[in-house]
């Protein structure tokens, strides 16, 4: 694999995590499309911003290969950055590994000029230790309960947790977000079926 390792990146905690760096987020109209679609969308809606709530095999090959797929992405609106898993029964060297591989990718996009989302993804209280690294305080953020009914508790305890430490601005939430969060945190809520091509737009007034 070629890999492209940069010096010039700004690290933060333990683990040097490359640091995604809050930036100005375009809200309004809100859109999102899937990136294993952004290259079959017939439409191009260029005003979308690409989300990576997808099986991690649909988008592996950006960490592979960034440059190859740098371009592309930069047409639309902004990005969020890929959201490698995290599990709980996951060893704890690849839950560090993929939160890493997340972190580059976004420095790496905002150094090429993109407007990145960082997006937060935890498993268990143990990897509290580095998966809020990296990501400055007061940025909007991004997560997803998609496929976390079974389990809200421990997501919802990782939520708290990431809304004390990085205390976002606003936080988007693809599917359908817990009530508990809207206590926590602005919430933007991007259902599901908004999520896969980009038909629908979100509007300023679903912020709470």
């Amino acid at each position: 694999m070629e890999f492209y390792f940069k010096d010039t990146f700004t690290t933060y905690g333990r683990y040097d995590f490359p640091l995604i760096r809050k930036q100005e987020v375009a809200l309004a109209g809100l859109k999102l499309i899937r990136f294993s679609s952004i290259v079959k969308d017939e439409h191009r809606d260029l005003d979308a911003s690409v989300h990576f709530f997808e099986d991690d095999e649909r988008f592996d090959e950006v960490w592979k290969n960034p440059e190859a797929y740098t371009g592309e992405i930069a047409q639309y609106r902004q990005v969020l950055s890929p959201n490698f898993s995290v599990y709980v029964n996951m060893p704890r060297v690849l839950q560090i590994f993929n939160t890493f591989r997340s972190r580059w990718l976004g420095a790496y996009w905002q150094e090429a000029g993109l407007t990145v989302i960082p997006t937060l993804t935890w498993a268990d209280k143990s990897s509290y230790e580095f998966c809020f690294d990296a990501i400055e305080s007061g940025s909007v953020v991004a997560v997803s309960t998609l496929g976390c009914a079974d389990v809200e508790w421990l997501f919802l305890k990782g939520f708290a947790e990431m809304c004390a430490r990085i205390e976002p601005e606003l936080v988007i939430c693809h599917n359908e977000p817990f009530a508990r969060m809207h206590e926590l945190a602005r919430i933007i809520e991007v259902p599901y079926s908004r999520t896969k091509r980009t038909s629908a737009a979100l509007l300023g007034d679903e912020v709470r």
